[in-house]
């Protein structure tokens, strides 16, 4: 099959691009970046339009003689003019405007487990308003909703776990965070399954007009989630509380026992998972989005941290044969390399 391909150079993006390739699909990608994408993709010998999604004139042409879209494109903090907004909604408005006239017949669009109408973030709000463009355009469509992708190159795992390798765990204090506790459940998945059902979907008829979550085999709260990501790197996490500031802070648990805690830590080789109330990680995100023009945290993710991200994976189980790993299981492959 012959399939347009946008976001090629992100983490999924990657994963599609080579499975695709290895299938024997030709794929075109949509590159903001030739020269980016050249460097990324010249492995997998794929074809390359020079377009920008919010530039809907430089799309012209990019999907003549293509059976397939595979819509790929998202960002998790805004920089500039690329807002969830106009990434997310307008950017998959011009494309599928290009495909209505390129007469395209199928449609494959990721989007995010946790997207619904009316949701607290403007990430899920953009990419809602993304899924009600596509399910109203003339194609046969699929939508896949993933929870948290990860892989050999994610930047979720491998962020946590670069903090748990720090020397001495000194550096980790307050550096491996659980928002209100982590009790947010989340159901991670192998970026690898979340391709294959990409793919997969592409010539099933069961698939058209229907919406799949792509997910983990089981819910883990996000404190969990971490346990298991120190437990791969052959640690077993402590969870310690945050320090409390007031009149009464001799009397809370938190204040005595942290600097214990860091400092057993010091000499046992023992990540520390620290429960970081809500409204001091808000406090955080707002300095970091004032400040920094990449801010590694916003509060958008933070709504998102704050409310479960599961889902039932059952339909992508029997329609793509996926079965993903348990998350230690997956994270093992490549943490333990």
């Amino acid at each position: 099959m012959k399939i347009l391909l946008t976001g090629a150079t992100g983490f999924v993006g990657g994963e599609v691009v080579k499975q695709a390739v290895e299938a024997g699909h030709r794929v075109r990608v949509l590159v903001r970046n030739p020269a980016q994408a050249e460097a990324r993709l010249k492995q997998h010998g794929v074809e390359m339009f020079h377009g920008n999604i919010l530039a809907a004139p430089s799309l012209t042409g990019c999907m003549e003689g293509m059976d397939a879209v595979v819509h790929l494109v998202g960002v998790i903090t805004e920089i500039h003019e690329m807002t969830f907004e106009r990434i997310h909604h307008e950017g998959t408005v011009n494309l599928l405007a290009e495909a209505k006239r390129a007469n395209i017949k199928r449609w494959i669009q990721m989007s995010a487990l946790g997207v619904r109408p009316n949701a607290r973030s403007r990430y899920h709000q953009s990419k809602w308003a993304a899924e009600e463009a596509v399910r109203a355009a003339p194609f046969d469509w699929t939508i896949v909703r993933p929870s948290i992708i990860y892989g050999r190159k994610d930047a979720f795992v491998n962020l946590f776990a670069r903090m748990m390798r720090f020397p001495w765990n000194l550096p980790q204090v307050f550096t491996v965070p659980a928002i209100g506790g982590g009790y947010a459940r989340m159901q991670p998945v192998p970026v690898e399954d979340v391709a294959m059902a990409i793919l997969r979907s592409l010539d099933r008829p069961e698939s058209f007009k229907k919406t799949y979550d792509l997910c983990g085999p089981q819910p883990l709260r996000f404190r969990e989630v971490l346990s298991e990501i120190a437990a791969a790197l052959g640690h077993r996490a402590s969870m310690v509380g945050f320090p409390k500031l007031g009149r009464q802070w001799f009397g809370d648990g938190a204040n005595v026992f942290l600097p214990l805690s860091v400092l057993f830590s010091m000499f046992r080789s023992k990540p520390l998972v620290v429960s970081v109330p809500g409204d001091f990680a808000r406090a955080l995100a707002w300095c970091m989005e004032t400040f920094m023009e990449r801010p590694m945290l916003n509060r958008d993710q933070l709504l998102m941290l704050e409310e479960d991200n599961v889902g039932d994976p059952a339909d992508a189980l029997k329609d793509f044969g996926i079965r993903p790993p348990a998350f230690r299981d997956g994270i093992a492959r490549y943490l333990s390399a």
